[in-house]
């Protein structure tokens, strides 16, 4: 007996197969709007972290922070070559006078020469153009387990420190360290031999104890002229005592 030839059967994967290569193009496309939601995420972090994206380093957002609000300086009790203690806001409230702040340690062989260097410039230029009473340069160790009055006494003695332009000082208590080098942004790093790795800036903090400006070390001129700026009265002052009193009837 003859039988009826079956009819072949559709392959299975023929619906089965246009269904996978939906599924697999949705998959695709939920993967790719998750990827492109997480980094429109990670873009504005960025944004936000940097300030608009105007700071892509550490030190370059301090600076604009500090140029966009001026922050205030913490007070500790620091120490000069004579061995006289004093608190910092004191010191720098002493005569009025705008300051251009760096960080040093007296045992440094590398960076703090170059400071040393654009700090001897500018105590020439302070003295020449007869500033030194509206524009004073602060030099502050941040090693004060090492940099006691003598060794203050000798480094500015090396450097050719004029007093009366030029000021160095040590912390009081070595345990204010780490407030006092976070509040004006710098990293210090322990290296070999005892030394220390660090960045180095010049900073301008006025008499009543803000740091209204960062700057690098190539920017000395510029520091000097923002400092005198700061030192010279106020607009209305000027006007003021300009203004002949009124004389008495």
């Amino acid at each position: 007996m003859v039988g009826t030839p079956a009819t072949p059967a559709t392959p299975a994967t023929a619906t089965t197969g246009s269904d996978g290569t939906a599924q697999a193009l949705d998959g695709l496309a939920a993967t790719f709007a998750l990827c492109l939601a997480v980094l429109m995420a990670g873009l504005a972090a960025l944004y936000q972290a940097t300030a608009g994206g105007t700071a892509y380093t550490t030190e370059t957002l301090r600076r604009s922070e500090v140029a966009r609000a001026p922050l205030p300086v913490p007070d500790f009790r620091v120490v000069d070559a004579q061995g006289r203690e004093q608190p910092l806001r004191e010191l720098l409230a002493a005569d009025g006078r705008v300051w251009i702040v760096d960080f040093v340690y007296t045992r440094c062989a590398t960076l703090c020469l170059s400071l040393g260097t654009v700090f001897q410039q500018l105590q020439a230029q302070v003295l020449s153009q007869g500033l030194q009473d509206r524009v004073g340069l602060l030099s502050i160790s941040f090693d004060p387990e090492h940099d006691r009055p003598p060794a203050l006494a000798t480094y500015a003695r090396r450097m050719g420190m004029q007093p009366e332009a030029w000021q160095l000082v040590s912390l009081a208590e070595p345990a204010d360290r780490r407030r006092l080098l976070d509040s004006f942004g710098i990293m210090v790093v322990p290296a070999p031999l005892g030394e220390f790795e660090h960045n180095a800036a010049l900073h301008l903090v006025t008499a009543d104890g803000e740091l209204v400006r960062i700057l690098g070390l190539d920017e000395g001129v510029r520091a000097l002229r923002l400092a005198q700026a700061w030192a010279e009265p106020a607009p209305a002052v000027q006007a003021a005592q300009a203004t002949p009193s009124p004389r008495a009837p």
